[in-house]
């Protein structure tokens, strides 16, 4: 085999592997990524935790947690909640699980304690306004 056959084979022999670790090995390095599948992992292993911490505290049930893309991902949490204490204290909560990002609510809304009858599920033979 000539010299130049040998490095075409070589070359043909390099270049999938090269190709696969590029492919596979890209998420990796961002690091967006990583954060956001560590707060993900986060959010499951709190989960727990966190459906006590609903049940004990009346007026969380319309917050969810997730990851948010944001400064390069963080502990995020959206939804409505009725006052500005209540805000408070889902961040308090948040902050206590030690997560591996920082938390940001800047998605949950304040909606004030009359905002807040819309949360409320309709009776289920309560009449509608539809016509």
């Amino acid at each position: 085999m000539t010299p130049r056959g040998k490095r075409l084979l070589i070359i043909a022999m390099v270049t999938p592997w090269l190709f696969l670790a590029v492919y596979f090995g890209a998420p990796l390095l961002n690091p967006q990524t990583r954060h956001l599948r560590a707060v993900d992992a986060h959010i499951e292993k709190i989960a727990p935790q966190w459906d006590q911490f609903r049940a004990a505290h009346h007026g969380f049930e319309k917050v969810n947690l997730f990851a948010y893309t944001g400064r390069d991902g963080v502990f995020g949490a959206n939804g409505y909640v009725a006052t500005d204490a209540q805000l408070a204290e889902l961040r308090k909560f948040m902050e206590s699980t030690s997560p591996p990002r920082p938390v940001y609510v800047g998605s949950v809304h304040v909606v004030g304690p009359e905002g807040s009858e819309f949360q409320k599920e309709p009776e289920p033979d309560a009449p509608t306004n539809r016509h």
